[in-house]
């Protein structure tokens, strides 16, 4: 099938969407091969549309993961689960991550899959998408359905006009949430924050390796994501100089990909967290 624009590509994932909602399949994997720029996070946005998504689907090759909650047409909440492993040569923790939202029946689109082929279903969907030199796209859907249902998707410009949620239906879960996410790690027990809920953690010496999946984990129990995290607040310090550094890292980055306020815990905005650690850097010196 050919695309020629981007209104094509995105009424292509809106058809998908609605074929899926009609039939029922929506645990499915979807899996979107393509070069850099071939239109894979537009026809995501696409499909996300047609599942009466109105949040802005954006790509997650910083945040690696977004999710987004949607409505069937029997009103039970589902989820869309959107991974991208283009920045990962090794998936790591992403890998239990993506598991879950599999194990757990959510819709499932993923990015640059090659790192993790091995723990996608065989009854997936793969849709390929190949950029030609004039700018048309042409699309490829295999499936591996063990469904009678056919997925069979027609040119989008031979599809009827989408209507697959009413316009009272909450698209998602999180277009009602805005998330304050507060982060302590100054002391081997970490403390987080999300709006009123309190966490703390054990970290000990997992906090560098765990500490952003420990974040997703608890946004997810809210059913929240990294972009509905509207402002952070860390505590700066005095304390541990590994807690803080690694902290402050994490939250630097977080409010800078997400474009978001970043404050201290005394209240005070900064565009960059610096510890405090409160005393000297305790540096070993070097040997002679």
């Amino acid at each position: 099938m050919k695309i020629t624009n981007e209104q094509e590509m995105l009424d292509y994932g809106a058809s998908l969407a609605k074929k899926l909602l009609s039939d029922g399949h929506l645990s499915t994997v979807i899996e979107l091969i393509g070069d850099v720029g071939a239109g894979k996070t537009t026809f995501t946005r696409g499909l996300a549309e047609g599942l009466g998504i109105r949040t802005p689907v954006t790509s997650p090759s910083y945040t690696i993961s977004r999710s987004y909650a949607f409505a069937a047409p029997d009103d039970t909440a589902h989820i869309l689960d959107h991974y991208d492993f283009y920045r990962l040569p090794s998936p790591g923790l992403m890998t239990d991550t993506l598991s879950e939202s599999i194990r757990a029946d959510h819709l499932v689109v993923v990015e640059w899959a090659d790192t993790i082929k091995n723990i996608l279903p065989h009854d997936r969907i793969t849709l390929k998408i190949q950029l030609n030199d004039d700018g048309t796209r042409e699309i490829t859907l295999i499936q591996n359905h063990p469904d009678p249902k056919n997925i069979n998707i027609q040119s989008p410009v031979n599809n009827p006009p989408l209507t697959t949620a009413d316009s009272n239906t909450p698209s998602t879960i999180n277009s009602h949430r805005a998330i304050h996410l507060y982060l302590d790690t100054s002391t081997p027990t970490t403390i987080l924050r999300i709006n009123n809920t309190e966490y703390t953690w054990q970290s000990r010496n997992n906090l560098a390796e765990q500490l952003l999946k420990y974040i997703h984990d608890r946004l997810r129990e809210h059913h929240a994501d990294w972009h509905d995290i509207k402002e952070i607040t860390f505590m700066s310090g005095p304390g541990s100089f590994t807690g803080l550094r690694i902290g402050a890292t994490i939250v630097n980055t977080l409010a800078h990909d997400l474009d978001i306020p970043l404050y201290d815990h005394h209240g005070k905005k900064h565009p960059i967290i610096l510890p405090d650690y409160g005393r000297p850097a305790n540096i070993t010196a070097p040997r002679k």
